[in-house]
């Protein structure tokens, strides 16, 4: 599990990684906190397709990053009914 509060600033590498990790028994998630542009992880998480390592050219063999943005399911503490 992966908590961030910002962009990737080595977003070619982690792809390439996350490519290789593809063969492995493991998920990662992602939960990005706060209000930063969290566009880019929806790449990462490549729902429908697999990623491809822009380093090597390699393409992963199953999906497995999911990227939750925390602030879309968060539950405010005052607004929940008594």
């Amino acid at each position: 599990m992966i908590l961030t509060d910002g962009a990737i600033t080595d977003f070619n590498e982690t792809k390439h990684e996350l490519v290789g990790a593809s063969h492995l028994p493991m998920s990662v998630i992602i939960v990005g906190i706060g209000n930063a542009d969290f566009s880019a992880m929806d790449e990462l998480d490549a729902d429908g397709t697999f990623l491809k390592s822009p380093i090597d050219g390699g393409t992963a063999v199953r999906d497995i990053v999911q990227f939750v943005p925390f602030n879309k399911f968060r539950i405010e503490l005052n607004s929940r009914p008594d």
